[in-house]
Formats: C-alpha cells, structure tokens, sequence
C-alpha cells in the first residue's frame, strides 16, 4: 500500500513539471510576440525628384491611308480585249503595258493606208520629170521623216503632260520634250514647205495633185499607226495594280474594261482640325501618325497641305499628312492616327506619372522626408506619357515615392531603395 502511494506522488510531481514548463513556453512566446508587435516594419521605396521641366500635349485625330495618286486607265477606241498582262496587287512602272486589244484590223488598216502612199508616190513619180522628181523624191522622204519625227515628239510631249499631271515626273522633263515638239515642228513645217515649194516649179497640175496624194496617203498613215498604239493601254505612273475591271474576249471602250492603279510609295491621311490647332501647325512640320493595323505602330507623317479656308460647316481646316511607306508594310485604307501639337507649357514643376495617387478625387504625392513618408496633396495641370504638371506646397528637388506608396501610410518609416 505504501508503495502504491509513492508512485502516485512520483506521477504527480512529472505533471507539474510538465505544467510549469509549459506555462513558462507560453508567456516566453507571448511576450516575444508583443515584442514583435511594438517594432515597426521599414518599408524599402523608390523615390524620384521633383524637376524643372516642360510639357507638351498632343491630340489625336482620326484617319484613314490614302493613295497620293490613284489612276483608272481606259482604252482610248473600243475594241475586243485580246490580252490582260496584270493581275490586282502587281507592281507596273509608268509605260508597261497593262492590257491590248484585238489590233489585226488595226494592222490591216495600217498596211491599207501604207499602200496607199506607195500608190500616190508612183503616181507622182509619172506626173513629172526625171530632174523635180528626185527633187520631189529627196523633199517627200525629208518630209516623211520630219513627220515621224513630229509624231514621236507630239505624242512624247502629250505623255510627258500626262505623267507630270499624275506626278509621276519633273517640270523640267515637260519642258525638255516641249522644246523637242517645238523644234521638230518648226522641221516638218520646212519640210511642207519645201516640197511644196518643189511642187510649184514643177508646172503640170498633175504633178501638184499627184503631190497632194502623197501628203493626205501619209496623213492616213500616220492615223492608222496612232490608233495601232492605242491599242496597247499603258500604264501612266508607277505604282500596284488596286483593281482590274477587264477580261480577255470583253469589248472594252471608253466607259468599260479599266485598270486602276495606285501609287503605294506614299499614303495620305487627310483630317480635319480646329482654327486654334491650325495656327500651331505648318507645311513641312514631321508629326507622329499611328498605324491601327501595325498594332498602333507610330510613323513620321509630314504635313503636306493645309486649307486656306475652314469649312462651312464645322469651321474646321482640312490638314493632308503625307505618310512615306518606304518599308512597303503600309496599305491603301488603314486607319490611322495623327497626332498634333495641342498645347505647351516650359519652367514647371514635374512628377512622374506613376508618383501620383488619386483618393476621393483629390492626387496625392508621397513624399520621402527624413525617413517617413509624408503625404501631401496637390493641384496637377497638363501631362504626356511620362510626366504630370504639379502645384502646390512643393517645391523641385524633393523626393517622391513612385513605387510602393500604394502600401503606404502617412507617417511609415521607410528606406530609399539604391
């Protein structure tokens, strides 16, 4: 019985030491615990100074890519297609061929009109003698040559007129087949009137007649190889095929059977701006033009023209951006958007966008001031993509928190991050 009653004294005495141990465990951990929760935590932050700086705004106007020059190309005569050379989206230079019609009566009229001549020229050959023949002979061939001279140099001044309309060439190249027509005008008419001249002192009236076939066999000569070529529709600029409205087998003619053609060198994007935009913006001024279809890819535009006078219905000005598309990656009917200068402000107080907070409507700057933040609001002005204008009790040089303050409150503990 004795020994009974000392092992239940030994058991209690482990029990309270088991007790006693763990009493003292928890008010060791609860005392480190209300340690710990008396000491602050010192947040790491980044901070930024306040500058000196200028702004500058911009507005976005929308606007769709443009063609700068855009040609449909008709046949001059009707006549059955007989061969289409060009496909939509084909690269062509000024004079390559697009399609021809059916040129065998053509031809046929050509060969016509080419006997003709050898006829009159036979008949002249009769009508008068050895000597004022080959008078006759040598001013005719002087004549036919001066003519073919004068068609090439009309019909090279005609295209010249055409692709300097389009934009395709310099005023100087007019001017150049300008003075070429002139001189080889000045030619036939010597010749003409040489041989008419030949003619007169040939006496017989036959021969005159005989003479006069000549010219109009040569006239019609002439007619049929212009309408030969024609039968050949080129190109007037260079540039890419945009659409094709002929088929071999289709009669084409003045209203029908056309291919357009678009210079894709360059785009225009034509806005429209107000009066108080239009005083800030000049000829030639580069501007920035994003590209919705690049994923907002921005290019250098360069204002190209300006309308002298605003609309009727709006007051507004119409603006032309010409937009280069030397990398070939813009196309005909992308949107866009131009941006031009709005407004401009020098010698003002700046913040880093990301420095401000907003709470209840009112922007707030967190400030790092001698280890604790302080925040302080403040009036903000115009901004772009990086900084912001501010006003208020502040002053340039100062520090603020652009990263971390949203976990911040006024008066934390901090450390400036290196």
């Amino acid at each position: 019985m004795k020994f009974n009653i000392n092992g239940l004294n030994k058991k209690k005495l482990i029990v309270g030491v088991a007790l006693i141990l763990v009493v003292i465990g928890c008010v060791s951990i609860f005392g480190k615990s209300k340690k710990a929760e008396g000491k602050q935590d010192v947040k790491n932050v980044k901070v930024e100074k306040v500058a000196v700086g200028s702004i500058s705004t911009e507005l976005e106007y929308a606007s769709k890519l443009n063609p700068t020059q855009e040609v449909t190309v008709l046949p001059k005569a009707g006549g059955k297609v007989a061969s289409v050379n060009v496909d939509i989206g084909d690269k062509v230079t000024a004079g390559q061929v697009l399609f021809t019609l059916d040129a065998a009566q053509l031809q046929a009229q050509l060969q016509s009109q080419q006997a003709a001549l050898a006829a009159s020229n036979a008949n002249l050959a009769k009508t008068s003698d050895s000597g004022l023949q080959q008078q006759i002979t040598a001013a005719e061939q002087s004549l036919q040559k001066s003519q073919i001279a004068y068609n090439d140099a009309q019909n090279n001044y005609d295209k010249m007129q055409k692709l300097y309309a389009s934009g395709a060439i310099a005023k100087q190249d007019v001017d150049n087949a300008k003075v070429k027509y002139d001189n080889c005008s000045a030619d036939l008419k010597a010749a003409q009137d040489n041989l008419n001249l030949i003619v007169q002192k040939s006496g017989p009236q036959s021969t005159q007649a005989a003479a006069a076939q000549v010219a109009q066999s040569q006239a019609g000569v002439n007619a049929a190889q212009i309408q030969l070529n024609d039968a050949s529709i080129t190109s007037p600029i260079n540039g890419v095929v945009s659409a094709k409205d002929v088929k071999v087998g289709q009669i084409a003619g003045g209203q029908s059977g056309s291919v357009t053609i678009i210079d894709s060198s360059s785009f225009t994007a034509e806005i429209s701006v107000p009066d108080k935009v239009v005083g800030k913006i000049q000829i030639g001024q580069s501007v920035q033009v994003s590209v919705s279809a690049l994923e907002n890819k921005k290019v250098t535009g360069v204002i190209d023209k300006i309308s002298p006078n605003s609309s009727s219905k709006d007051n507004s000005y119409t603006v032309k951006v010409k937009v280069s598309n030397s990398t070939g990656e813009l196309k005909a009917g992308m949107f866009a958007k131009v941006s031009l200068p709005s407004e401009k402000k020098d010698n003002i107080l700046t913040v880093p966008n990301e420095a401000l907070k907003i709470e209840n409507n009112v922007n707030y700057l967190y400030l790092a001031d001698n280890g604790k933040v302080k925040k302080l609001s403040v009036d903000v002005g115009i901004s772009d993509e990086k900084v912001t204008e501010i006003t208020g009790n502040i002053k340039a040089g100062a520090d603020v928190i652009v990263e971390g303050q949203n976990l911040l409150s006024n008066g934390d503990k901090i450390n400036i991050a290196k």
